[in-house]
């Protein structure tokens, strides 16, 4: 299934302004002709990082580790 065209930022903010007025996913989705999963995937994504920006636009996943910490570990492997 082909991946579809990001939502506007202005209309990622409508479903959040919707959702925090009340609205239930599925009267967001009808009032703004988006899908409703579309909707809930909007609503945790700004309910887990305070944002409805595509992380695209974030920047490395290095950025996003705990205080810009690097991770690295030795791993051995036994066969």
């Amino acid at each position: 299934m082909a991946k579809t065209k990001d939502l506007s930022k202005d209309t990622r903010n409508k479903i959040v302004d919707l959702h925090q007025a009340g609205k239930t996913e599925s009267a967001i989705g009808k009032q703004l002709f988006v899908k409703k999963s579309t909707v809930g995937a909007i609503i945790r994504k700004w309910k887990t990082y305070k944002t409805t920006e595509s992380p695209s636009i974030w920047g490395s996943t290095q950025d996003l580790t705990p205080w810009g910490q690097n991770d690295h570990k030795k791993v051995e492997v036994y066969l």
